[in-house]
């Protein structure tokens, strides 16, 4: 699904993995038309020293890894998961993820997200950090991954995030539906 390819050097190979998550992310840079392009670049720098399997702003995707490689995104939840960054901050309020660009890039993500899920036979479902230590499978965000395992203080997609709306986005999308028309709709 994704529209380039820009690869990071910040990875470690993979070859054969368990994929148990899909991590999503915030790039912590404003919503513009190259949001995707830029976080790219930002992984691509040798500076960088982090990395994640997707970029997705609210008209492309870009991939930064492989997904059968280790992406630098969440420690705890790195060999076992595909990451996803987000246009966006943390900081969002529920009202600015309902604003055109955010529904956009909460119904393109979904989409690549579903694909991910089905790839990796994941249930579409939202794990808090209690569910992460038990080890199921399917959707997170990064601020659950620090919780769960102590290793990482960063709280994106952020306590406003849509992950409810979010999750029915990728469950439309895996069963064939429009998410762009689910999410149209304000939350």
């Amino acid at each position: 699904m994704a529209d380039s390819f820009v690869p990071s050097p910040h990875v470690t190979r993979g070859g054969r993995r368990e994929i148990e998550l899909v991590v999503v992310h915030t790039m912590e840079i404003d919503e513009r038309a190259d949001a995707a392009e830029a976080c790219a670049r930002w992984f691509a720098d040798r500076r960088a020293r982090v990395s994640a399997h997707y970029c997705v702003d609210a008209d492309s995707v870009v991939q930064c890894v492989r997904e059968e490689d280790v992406a630098w995104g969440a420690p705890g939840a790195n060999a076992n998961g595909i990451h996803v960054e987000l246009a966006g901050r943390a900081a969002q309020t529920r009202r600015e993820w309902d604003d055109a660009y955010s529904r956009a890039v909460l119904a393109r993500s979904a989409a690549l997200v579903a694909e991910i899920c089905e790839r990796h036979r994941l249930p579409a479902v939202w794990l808090s950090a209690a569910e992460l230590r038990s080890r199921r499978r399917g959707i997170t965000g990064h601020a659950a991954v620090g919780e769960a395992f102590g290793r990482s203080d960063h709280w994106d997609p952020g306590p406003a995030f849509p992950a409810s709306r979010f999750v029915a986005l990728v469950r439309a999308a895996r069963e064939g539906g429009a998410a762009a028309g689910v999410v149209a709709q304000p939350l």
